[in-house]
């Protein structure tokens, strides 16, 4: 007995959990990237002049502008976050450790998004205060999630033969530099290394732009 396939009728399936295009997650990511480069020129240049108590949750904003920073920084994480998901259900992060990662790393971003979330609410705390104590928990949380998620997923993704040679590596370049930021968390150079990271985060959205033509190279 003989089977005859007809090329024409043939139709390719996207395995269940992939995203089939990651267009608008990639073009979010870099949107949120360009708002967190945006907040840390802003925050650098409002620094040095702030009324603000240096122990204040929100420093060195207050009042209104602290509740408006908080809703807009909250919204890039949240942009961030459908980054993250499609580059979970992408074929990168390939094997256990690198799916495990990128859930990690999704969680990481929803514990930052929750923690401008709370932020918004304790806009007028100072950090000794129950609400701020709260949103810099979820900071912290979020911070290594994120930054370990991005690890253990970004390791394995450098053997991605659909991504390009540069693309593959952003995931892991992303969490290395969280990693890295940590020290200046609480320092006057924190501006700065938010400004590195959103860049790295706009790398990040157009390594999965990219994941669209690595499988032709």
């Amino acid at each position: 007995m003989t089977t005859i396939i007809d090329p024409e009728t043939t139709t390719t399936t996207t395995p269940l959990g992939r995203a089939p295009n990651p267009r608008w997650p990639a073009i979010l990511t870099a949107v949120a990237g360009g708002i967190f480069l945006d907040g840390a020129f802003i925050t650098a240049a409002y620094r040095s002049s702030s009324p603000a108590p240096e122990n204040s949750l929100a420093f060195p904003w207050q009042g209104s502008t602290a509740v408006a920073s908080s809703l807009v920084w909250g919204l890039a994480q949240a942009l961030m976050v459908v980054g993250l998901v499609a580059f979970a259900r992408s074929d990168a992060p390939v094997g256990r450790m690198g799916k495990i990662g990128a859930r990690l790393a999704i969680g990481g971003g929803v514990a930052y998004t929750m923690a401008h979330v709370v932020s918004v609410a304790a806009y007028d705390s100072t950090t000794e205060d129950p609400g701020a104590l709260v949103a810099m928990t979820l900071f912290g949380i979020g911070t290594i999630c994120l930054a370990v998620g991005l690890i253990l997923a970004g390791i394995p993704s450098l053997r991605c033969d659909t991504w390009s040679p540069w693309a593959r590596r952003a995931p892991l370049a992303l969490g290395i530099w969280m990693v890295l930021m940590m020290p200046f968390q609480f320092t006057p150079a924190l501006a700065v290394a938010v400004g590195i990271y959103a860049v790295l985060v706009i790398v990040f959205g157009a390594a999965l732009l990219d994941q669209r033509s690595g499988a032709t190279r």
